[in-house]
């Protein structure tokens, strides 16, 4: 749908499991926008974004800065780790084969739901969600991992079936193709290691694993039982506020 932005799609549509089915046109995801091209902005304009949640830590804005033009959204991040980036970091001093970055790529499914500044975007990301007339989009960098997490945790607090949320998680290796977009990866993971990636490796950067995802919500019922719990107790989603989210973004099933 973007030209110059990745992984662009809304991830409503799925039903859930009171018969009921996620609004379309309101819930966007993607990677980061700082490539947008003038035409896209148009395009996300005319889709009545009111909110931006840019998943990213600040080195990683500062290195590409989101478009001024989307800025006119109000948009939600944090500054979290001050210019900590654990991903460049990993890069540096990774060997850069496939089976280190998948690795790296679960410890941070691990880790993600319970690190200060996920939980920080999380938390005011589904208080938006519950005060919001308008559209969202919620993005990274590539709109696969922290995107992929948030999405299906929304989809969770919806309602949807586990293989609808696995099913929208698993099409960024779709949509983000490898032969369109990997020589763009090539080139960022290069300059962030000082030396070139071999193919497996950036395919393993730019996929994704339902293993990934499944590590996220056993780590999250691990430390606190459920995810409904997880959901409440850290990422104050008050069943007020839960209710004001479901009411707002499904409609019965059959209209």
């Amino acid at each position: 749908m973007l030209s110059g932005v990745s992984n662009f799609r809304d991830f409503g549509g799925s039903p859930t499991w009171e018969a009921r089915r996620v609004r379309t046109g309101v819930l966007f995801r993607s990677g980061h926008l700082a490539y947008a091209t003038a035409e896209d902005l148009e395009k996300m304009s005319a889709l009545g974004l009111s909110v931006i949640v840019d998943l990213r830590w600040a080195a990683e804005r500062q290195r590409h800065p989101t478009s001024l033009r989307a800025a006119d959204c109000r948009i939600i991040t944090s500054n979290h780790g001050g210019d900590h980036d654990p991903w460049q970091a990993f890069l540096r001093s990774s060997d850069l084969s496939a089976a280190s970055i998948r690795d790296y790529l679960r410890s941070l499914y691990l880790r993600m739901p319970f690190e200060a500044s996920y939980i920080d975007l999380f938390s005011h990301f589904f208080k938006a969600l519950a005060t919001t007339s308008g559209a969202m989009l919620v993005h990274c960098t590539g709109g696969k991992d922290r995107t992929g997490v948030l999405v299906a945790l929304t989809h969770r607090l919806l309602g949807v079936h586990r293989d609808d949320i696995l099913a929208d998680y698993l099409l960024t290796n779709q949509v983000w193709g490898f032969d369109i977009h990997g020589p763009a990866v090539a080139c960022g993971i290069a300059e962030a290691a000082g030396r070139v990636p071999d193919h497996d490796a950036v395919r393993a950067v730019m996929e994704v694993d339902a293993a990934y995802l499944d590590a996220a919500f056993d780590a999250i019922e691990a430390e606190c039982g459920s995810t409904d719990v997880y959901l409440e107790s850290v990422l104050r989603v008050t069943p007020a506020r839960r209710d004001a989210i479901v009411t707002r973004l499904t409609d019965s099933g059959h209209s």
